[in-house]
């Protein structure tokens, strides 16, 4: 197999790993929390974008305005989905910061400098690292939150590491975006572009082994409230 043929089939390998956290996520939907329901969210947005960008490629089109599209709703999901699970109750000014910067840089990276119609690999970029630290954040204080023991048995902590990881290392690739789309080297690009979808292959294997691992909470207060009655009931005996 020549390297431009392996390079197509880790990319199909790539589109078609969504499909994977996708369908342990609708198997558990009616018992998921709103979290959880958000990361579905951005599965479903990443199997529509995969499907439509894989159309107009073999239509020869530009998949542009897909990959932007994508991850501006990438952004604004994951934003969601760290002030549900880490930002509601304390430190909402992060939430804030973060939109904040990511809406200016989007206006003038679209106005001034590429335009939605082009791969806006400057924004992705922006969005990486704005995402870094929300997840760093986030592994912080499940460090005091959630016992050692139970670190890695918790779905949000395998979700958290899969954005991680993926930003961490996407990130790198998104900077070099003049490079890479300028197609100098097609040899060059095709390698770049290979080490991001694997990158997303590992991505959607650890969401899918958070999802795998959610158990449903029993509520804290209606246990407490049995709790009371059966005392109740056993005195009145």
């Amino acid at each position: 197999m020549n390297p431009r043929d392996f390079a197509y089939l880790i990319a199909d390998i790539s589109s078609l790993s969504v499909v994977l956290p996708l369908l342990v996520y609708l198997v558990k939907i009616k018992k998921v929390s709103r979290p959880i329901h958000i990361i579905g969210a951005l599965l479903i947005v990443a199997a529509m974008a995969d499907l439509v960008g894989y159309l107009l490629f073999k239509a020869h089109q530009s998949t542009a305005m897909v990959f932007n599209t994508y991850y501006t709703l990438m952004f604004f999901l994951l934003c969601w989905f760290y002030y549900e699970t880490l930002f509601k109750d304390r430190n909402k000014g992060a939430i804030v910061i973060g939109l904040g910067v990511y809406i200016i840089s989007f206006i003038i990276i679209t106005f001034f400098i590429q335009n939605f119609f082009f791969f806006q690999n400057l924004i992705w970029t922006i969005t990486g690292i704005i995402l870094i630290v929300y997840s760093i954040a986030y592994f912080v204080s499940s460090l005091s939150d959630i016992p050692s023991t139970h670190l890695f048995g918790n779905t949000l902590t395998w979700i958290n590491t899969g954005v991680l990881f993926y930003f961490s290392f996407s990130v790198v690739i998104f900077s070099m975006g003049d490079y890479l789309f300028s197609k100098e080297d097609p040899h060059a690009t095709l390698l770049i572009w290979s080490t991001h979808n694997v990158n997303n292959i590992l991505k959607n294997v650890l969401f899918a082994i958070g999802f795998a691992l959610y158990q449903q909470r029993k509520p804290v207060f209606p246990m407490l409230e049995q709790l009371k009655i059966r005392t109740k009931t056993a005195q009145n005996a």
